[in-house]
Parts: C-alpha cells; structure tokens; sequence
C-alpha cells in the first residue's frame, strides 16, 4: 500500500478539497496544499500525517465520479 492510498498516514490531505497529490520522477508521493498559494499560515509541503488543520475543507465527490467517458 503507498502512502496516497493510505488515509491514516496522510491525515486530513487525503480527503481535502485544497490538496494535490504530487508524484516525483523517483516514485515520491508529495501533498500540495493549494491553500498556501494565498494564506501563508499553510505550509506548501505540510508534514503528513495532518490531523488539524483550519484550511480543511472535505472533498466533494460529484456524482459521476469513477464513472469513465467513451470513446466515441
């Protein structure tokens, strides 16, 4: 199991609408906070797990999701 599909090692990020899973060429796995874009009080690269953060916003999972297009 990696660490992005790992909720408990990444804490909040991984369920974050601001945060963006960064793979490096290595085989990393990076969180991106977008937050800290605007707000320097959000750190870019946060130390996992985060278990508070007042950024937080859970992800919305629309209603399509995991449903994959056709080729047409």
């Amino acid at each position: 199991m990696t660490l992005a599909d790992d909720g408990a090692a990444v804490g909040l990020c991984a369920r974050c609408r601001h945060a963006r899973v960064i793979h490096s060429d290595r085989g990393t796995i990076f969180y991106l906070c977008k937050r800290s874009e605007t707000d320097p009080r959000f750190p870019r690269y946060p130390r996992l797990p985060v278990l508070s953060c007042v950024g937080y916003e859970e992800k919305e999972e629309s209603a399509g999701s995991g449903q994959s297009a056709k080729a047409g």
